[in-house]
């Protein structure tokens, strides 16, 4: 996403006059760029961001099939609120969001139980995809009862 409007451009104008008043050589630190980055960042940066990103993954819910729909968004909304994939907030945070699909978590939680988020994520994304190989199999099964009234010998 790019960042347009009127008030960028300003900012944008006024950087690169300081920016070219700057002599290459005695200026060349890394304190210009930091103070560039912090000024930015002071400027343009979302700071509802995090919160959004909260509130989004309050509200996140799998639904059958979607799993990867599900892994996908819950992954974005992590990076947002700056959560490490790996801490325990975030396998908690993650598994919440199949609170409506008890199934799965029993499923999830036989042993061996999975302890990090990729084997977790692992896990679920093999038990989705079995129900629905299983789902289809089923929906496209011959009426086995007319099979048992063939007494073919």
């Amino acid at each position: 996403m790019l960042i347009k409007g009127e008030k960028v451009d300003l900012w944008v104008c006024n950087m690169i006059d300081t920016l070219r008043r700057l002599h290459p050589v005695h200026h060349n630190i890394p304190a210009v760029w930091e103070e560039f980055e912090q000024a930015f960042k002071d400027k343009f940066v979302d700071l509802t961001c995090e919160l959004r990103a909260r509130n989004q993954l309050e509200q996140l819910k799998f639904k059958y099939p979607k799993i990867d729909e599900y892994i996908a968004n819950f992954e974005d909304l992590i990076v947002h609120m700056g959560y490490n994939l790996a801490s325990k907030e975030a396998i908690n945070l993650f598994l919440k969001g199949f609170s409506k699909s008890r199934n799965l978590l029993d499923k999830v939680f036989t042993p061996p139980v999975p302890t990090a988020y990729g084997a977790m994520k692992r896990c679920l994304i093999a038990i989705v995809k079995s129900m629905q190989l299983v789902n289809s199999i089923a929906q496209n099964a011959p009426d086995f009862q007319r099979f048992g009234n063939n007494n073919t010998q």
